[in-house]
């Protein structure tokens, strides 16, 4: 599957938090579910301060699936 990256973020409708955002990582949004991209190349699921790791494209549809109770597709 797709790794996840900011371009593909930005293709599922997902914009950049500037007011969050950092040097080190980037926080995109969408429905209010927060995606941090850490400099690393690692993605987290941000969430109360809590982060969880995630894999890839199919991680996040799952997980934005189970937050939102609908289908996460590009726009």
């Amino acid at each position: 599957m797709k790794l996840i990256n900011k371009d593909i973020l930005s293709e599922y409708g997902f914009v950049l938090k500037e007011q969050k955002s950092n040097s080190t990582e980037i926080i995109m949004t969408r429905a209010k579910v927060d995606i941090v991209l850490k400099n690393d190349g690692t993605v987290w699921y941000s969430n109360m301060g809590i982060d969880y790791p995630l894999k890839d494209l199919s991680a996040l549809r799952k997980l934005y699936k189970e937050i939102r109770n609908t289908d996460l597709k590009p726009l």
